[in-house]
């Protein structure tokens, strides 16, 4: 058996990691010391001192909500409230009642320490092995791919789920897992996606002058997804032949295929996408390029942004994503997300962008995930007991990828770090590989 070296990686990384947030007008900028600080070079200085010196220099807030202070004591202002979960870096002592800290992005006050957990990262097991043995493209996709090979030999989903997934660090566009990402899928609803890209393309152009009505049937096509709504658009915009050839000219999708409307049954089977389509889109959106670069860069965040809106709006209490809702990390205030959910008999789906507070300012990441049944017939029984269990399945892989996202930026979290983990060790075990974080 190969011999397995645990490097100390996130720790390294802390201290001369190159990383930094890309320009993005819609996320704040990556902290960076002295460069980034507003104070004066002297104070900068000393700060980088105590932040790299101290022993304990991450903290993360433990009260469900707490006052952060312009000094020490209850009698000084309150600067921020901080939800449970958010991560700051500690400036002083933590045997003192009140703790300095330094909030992401320039913001230091004052916090009560006993509302606070200290704690020091820690890194992934990194296995290194020979350059030509088969690298998994990350840790996380090594633990995601056990993960699926365990539940398909406990009989917990037959072979013929096939899962489709890619997971995208948005901070820097690496792409840390790609499993199946240019398969073909049924849609189900997250067509939705492609055909509010469509009606925003040609608002944009001025082919199409929206009302009221429009607007309406829009907000509930993403939002409730309505199929009664969504079929008025397709419509509208001239039907699914002229949609899909409005989106090609996009060179954005490369397997979407919309065949047809929605029948009333809600059983739409012709309709064809991608995990790596439906991150494009996302990815689009969230770097504020959805109309394309004929369109100024204003026109573009502001469509962006609508887009980002309409996929953030609360559902039905009975439309549950497969990203966040049932997670161990569903009731974190500091989480958002934006996605578009979708299934029919034999696919399951969800699309979306995860933002997280981390040490270093909030960072997001893409998950788009399917798991399909290619031949749908074949699922005996209530297809909702098939759509449950896949669901849940669907969870834990959002649960391991949040734990991968928050270890990776020095967070402290425990949710889904130890099933993380373990799978993660498992693929190794069976597939000796050098991991390329």
């Amino acid at each position: 058996m190969s011999t397995f070296r645990i490097v100390n990686l996130y720790l390294f990384l802390l201290l001369f990691s190159q990383d930094s947030l890309q320009a993005k007008e819609h996320l704040q900028p990556s902290i960076k010391f002295p460069q980034d600080s507003l104070q004066s070079p002297s104070v900068a200085d000393s700060t980088k001192s105590r932040l790299f010196f101290n022993k304990n220099n991450f903290a993360v807030v433990t009260a469900s909500a707490l006052n952060l202070r312009s000094g020490p004591g209850m009698g000084n202002p309150v600067i921020k409230i901080l939800p449970k979960g958010t991560h700051v870096l500690s400036l002083s002592s933590e045997n003192d009642a009140w703790m300095k800290v330094f909030v992401p992005h320039k913001i230091e006050g004052w916090v009560a320490q006993k509302h606070v957990k200290t704690y020091q990262p820690k890194p992934f097991p990194f296995i290194h092995e020979k350059k030509d043995s088969k690298p998994f493209r990350s840790f996380l996709e090594a633990g995601i791919l056990n993960y699926m090979e365990e539940i398909y030999a406990h009989n917990k989903l037959k072979v013929e789920d096939k899962l489709s997934i890619i997971v995208q660090d948005l901070d820097n566009e690496n792409i840390v897992v790609s499993i199946n990402p240019r398969k073909s899928v049924k849609s189900a609803s997250t067509i939705k996606v492609p055909i509010l890209h469509a009606y925003m393309i040609q608002r944009s152009s001025g082919n199409l002058l929206e009302n009221t009505k429009y607007k309406m049937h829009v907000e509930k096509m993403i939002r409730f997804s309505s199929n009664e709504s969504t079929n008025v658009l397709i419509k509208l915009l001239g039907g699914p032949e002229k949609i899909q050839h409005l989106l090609e000219n996009t060179n954005v999708y490369k397997e979407l295929k919309l065949i047809e409307t929605i029948p009333e049954n809600g059983r739409a089977y012709l309709n064809k996408i991608s995990v790596a389509d439906l991150n494009q889109i996302f990815k689009t959106i969230w770097y504020h390029r959805v109309i394309g670069s004929e369109y100024s860069k204003l026109q573009n965040k502001i469509v962006s942004n609508e887009m980002l809106y309409l996929l953030g709006l609360p559902g039905h209490s009975w439309l549950k994503d497969r990203i966040k809702e049932e997670t161990c990390f569903s009731t974190n205030k500091t989480v958002k997300i934006w996605d578009k959910t979708g299934f029919v008999k034999g696919a399951n789906g969800n699309a979306g962008i995860v933002e997280i507070n981390t040490p270093h300012g909030r960072k997001a990441y893409s998950i788009v995930l399917f798991i399909e049944r290619e031949d749908y017939n074949s699922i005996t029984g209530d297809a909702i007991n098939w759509f449950e269990q896949v669901s849940m399945h669907m969870r834990r892989i959002s649960e391991m990828t949040y734990a991968y996202f928050l270890n990776r930026y020095h967070s402290y979290n425990q949710c889904g770090l130890s099933l993380l983990i373990r799978h993660a060790k498992r693929a190794f075990i069976s597939h000796p590989a050098k991991v390329l974080m």
